[in-house]
């Protein structure tokens, strides 16, 4: 489980402003080790010195109005202020502000932030920026260069499954195999029909394959039931029934884990992970449908640990430009978010629905890009 490997338990210590958020992001970097001359109050302190430094060079009274200046920008200005220094732009795209202040031409037909209006995607910036740019200044900024010493760590894995629909197979598979003519298929799927073992309620076989190479995945399930309109639809299943009971139980006893996949609806986060069987520590939004900083303000509140959302429909990659999990800066209260945002890097649907790859291609694709993340990342 993710949760074993990541903490998004913060030191103690003031985090009231950018500067602070900034030594956390440092501090709890994956790639970076603490050195022997470690100190983190005057690590702070430089960190806020620079912020000063900065806010006078943007002529900005505070760290406070710099963040207003942040919060309000436009993506068509953002370069001339990021660029600034480093520091702006690690906090800049860190937190995707490049969403928070976007267009309504930069949404889909969901109301989901485009890839291609994105910064990085405007401005053709590298897949890992971020990480480039933390490991960069702890190269050229003394006080950085003192306190912290690159460690790379080995690239973990979370692996999860979005339960959308455990009954569908009947028809899409079916479509499918009249189309490659394929009687066989139609056959299989007949007999799963008449004997009612639906081939995509494949959760016990999941998990047998995963344990067979000592994975443990996260299955986010969708707690309505329906379809919405032409484009969206709910669950096919219902969540309450005492098949699902019985096998989101099976799901706990062998040591995977269930979480929420907020559906669409009006119920808010913390109504619908009360329809689980038990209380879940981490979501994935339904069609990764949110907007920001709604979606962090409203997971804080419903008590949540972890969010998987952070990935781009239509786009694989790293939707902030960092490849490792992190936590969000709260605007309101000027901290870090107290849970843990995942990177979501990897989706089937991308490759098959927007991308529209053939199998083949897509095992290239995800091998290459499994390749050129061998350190430093969670995907």
């Amino acid at each position: 489980m993710v949760r074993k490997i990541y903490s998004a338990n913060f030191e103690p210590g003031a985090k009231r402003m950018i500067s602070d958020y900034l030594y956390l992001v440092y501090a709890n970097c994956k790639a970076l080790g603490r050195s022997a001359n470690f100190n983190a109050e005057l690590c702070r302190s430089n960190f806020r010195d620079t912020l000063q430094e900065i806010c006078s060079e943007l002529n900005l009274s505070s760290e406070i109005e710099l963040q207003s200046t942040l919060l309000q920008l436009k993506q068509n200005r953002a370069g001339l202020i990021i660029k600034t220094h480093p520091f702006l732009e690690i906090f800049y795209l860190l937190n995707t502000l490049d969403e928070v202040n976007a267009d309504a031409s930069d949404f889909d037909e969901l109301g989901r932030f485009k890839y291609s209006a994105s910064f990085q995607k405007q401005n053709n910036l590298a897949p890992n920026r971020v990480l480039h740019l933390i490991l960069e200044t702890c190269n050229k900024i003394p006080f950085l260069r003192t306190n912290f010493d690159y460690s790379p760590s080995p690239t973990r894995f979370f692996l999860s499954h979005d339960i959308d629909s455990l009954y569908g197979s009947t028809v899409q598979d079916g479509l499918w195999a009249i189309k490659h003519m394929r009687p066989d298929v139609l056959l299989t799927l007949f007999a799963n029909l008449i004997t009612q073992k639906p081939h995509w309620f494949n959760i016990d076989l999941i998990m047998d394959i995963e344990s067979e190479y000592d994975f443990r995945s996260t299955f986010y399930w969708l707690v309505n039931k329906g379809r919405i309109n032409s484009r969206q639809t709910n669950s096919d299943y219902s969540i309450s029934s005492p098949k699902l009971k019985a096998c989101l139980k099976r799901v706990t006893d062998r040591g995977f884990e269930n979480g929420l996949h907020k559906s669409i609806s009006n119920q808010n986060l913390e109504e619908e992970a009360a329809l689980l069987p038990s209380k879940p520590i981490g979501n994935r939004f339904h069609y990764l449908k949110f907007t920001l900083p709604g979606a962090y303000q409203s997971l804080e509140a419903s008590g949540f640990k972890l969010d998987a959302s952070l990935g781009f429909a239509e786009q694989f990659g790293f939707r902030n430009a960092y490849s490792l999990p992190f936590s969000p800066y709260n605007f309101d209260t000027r901290t870090a978010h107290g849970f843990l945002e995942v990177p979501l890097t990897l989706m089937d649907g991308t490759f098959q629905r927007y991308l529209k790859l053939p199998v083949e291609k897509t095992a290239d694709q995800v091998i290459a890009f499994f390749e050129n993340n061998k350190q430093n990342a969670l995907l």
